[in-house]
Order: structure tokens, then sequence, then C-alpha cells
């Protein structure tokens, strides 16, 4: 973790589940989820994600996050230093509220480390990158579950992925995992019958499209943060990272600025294939090099 540097700080890691980015010997870190330590053993047993330690490696919560938000969860032991979340944003159903309620969780100067998934390399990949007025209508909506059509088109569309061949260049086949448009209605509809929630990819997005969403956001004067970095997507990786300053006394435009602009062709673009790869042709080994 290089962009937090939680040492003689306090702070609030949201959902580190078995593998927190911050660990308790590292800073004055709080462990943070939307249930106790055996809600959450219980809730994923059997998960395949956990690893060999199974639930038993889920760390203990010290912050139980209910209606009011981080900051009444934290009560007097907040406001903090730094809050870090890896993959949660793309959970939640209103991101606007969510951010908010970080800052105001946060010291003024805080900052929060958003680790996110680039949909690009991700189950999210033959997914509609998640729109500013999405964002918008849900925090107007004050929604607190995902809405239908989200819940429609991640399990109609979401599809596992060889990253690994994505950044060779290498096309990919969308076999939904849960049985496609079929299936996904299925649910929409029983979703829609009992009021259920599920969890879902609430939002996908690209570094670009991330970017772009931010500083509009931002020049809303919607949250209360700069952008203190954005780091695209690495080569071979499937995520990238965005640090935000809770910073209150910049006009919200002069706070936009700050957020890089990207370039699509650069940042956002499908790896390609080499130029031989690309149209099929066996050349001699010899000619390989001229093409790289």
């Amino acid at each position: 973790m290089n962009l937090v540097l939680p040492q003689g700080r306090t702070g609030v890691e949201i959902g580190p589940l078995t593998n927190p980015l911050i660990l308790k010997e590292e800073g004055d870190v709080l462990y943070a989820d939307h249930l106790p330590t055996d809600e959450l053993r219980r809730q994923y047993n059997g998960h395949p994600t956990l690893g060999p330690a199974g639930t038993d490696g889920i760390h203990p919560v010290d912050i139980v996050l209910g209606e009011g938000g981080l900051s009444d969860a934290l009560g007097p032991r907040g406001p903090v230093d730094y809050i870090v979340a890896s993959h949660v944003v793309e959970h939640v159903p209103n991101p606007v509220r969510w951010l908010r309620e970080a800052g105001d969780a946060l010291r003024e100067g805080g900052v929060f480390c958003l680790i996110v998934p680039d949909k690009r390399f991700t189950f999210d990949h033959f997914r509609t990158p998640t729109t500013a007025g999405a964002l918008v209508a849900a925090h107007l909506a004050g929604l607190r579950k995902p809405p239908l059509a989200t819940v429609y088109e991640h399990f109609a569309r979401t599809s596992p992925v060889d990253a690994g061949a994505i950044w060779k260049g290498s096309s990919v086949t969308c076999k939904p995992i849960s049985g496609g448009p079929t299936e996904a209605l299925s649910i929409a509809a029983g979703i829609a019958e009992t009021g259920a929630s599920v969890d879902v990819h609430c939002a996908v997005f690209t570094p670009c499209s991330f970017a772009r969403i931010l500083a509009e956001l931002i020049g809303l004067d919607l949250l209360p943060f700069e952008c203190a970095a954005l780091e695209p997507t690495r080569p071979r990786e499937s995520e990238f990272f965005v640090l935000l300053r809770k910073c209150t006394d910049r006009a919200a435009a002069e706070r936009a600025a700050t957020v890089p602009r990207l370039d699509p062709s650069r940042h956002d673009a499908l790896p390609r294939p080499t130029w031989p790869q690309r149209i099929g042709l066996r050349l001699p080994r010899r000619w390989h090099r001229a093409f790289r």
C-alpha cells in the first residue's frame, strides 16, 4: 500500500475480510464491514475466494457500518486520517452518498484510497461502463439497494475472462456466469416481486470513465474531495488506484481540475495483438524482431 502511510495515523479499512491492506502492527487501523465478524463468517462460509483458511481467516471487525454511515459508526473515535477501500465502491448502490459519508469521517486533509477493478480485465468485461448520470440518479433517489436495471445487467453479462489473454490482445467470448439474459430476467423479476436485495457490481469503471465521472461529481460540488492521485491500470494487472483528499476550503471547479485528464487511446483502449498475430500470418522467426 504505497498511497497511504499508516504509521502514526488513525485510519479505517473497509471490507478487509481475509486480506487487509493495512495491518494492525503498521498503525492504528480499524476494520469496518457491514456485518459483525460472526455473521460475516456465516455469510462467506464455503466462499471460494477466501483461501485455505476459509472463514477462520476473516479478520475481526471493529466497526459495523449502519444506516448512518462511517462517521456515525466511528462515534468518538472519529474523525480519522485515512480510509482504505479495496474492491468496495463497485458494490455500493449509491456511491455518491457513500463517498460523502467517507468525507464526513475524515479530518480536513485526510485521504481516501480506493482500489477499483478495471472492468476490461474482470468478469465485467462485457458490461457498459457506468455513467455520471446513473450515479447522480442513484444519489437523488437515495438508493439503498441495487436498481433492477443493474441487477439485470450484472446477471446477463458477467462472464469469466482471462485477463492475461486480454493483455496479450486476444479476444474473449461472453459466456455468462448466471445463464445470460433469460436467467437475468428471472432473477430481476423475482427481486421486483419480493423487494429483496442482492450483492452485485452496481457500477463498473475503466480508469478514464472513473476519472471523467469523478471530475464531474466534484465539479458539481457533490463530493468534498480533490484528487491527490489517480494511477491507471498497470500492464498485466486488473485494478487502478485513486487517492482522494478531503478539501473543503477550495472551490468545486478548482478541486475538479485536480483530476487527471487521461488519454482514452492510451489508458482505456484494449491491448492489441502484434501485427503478424492480428492478420494471422506465420512469419519466419527472424522477421519477428522487425515487428516488435
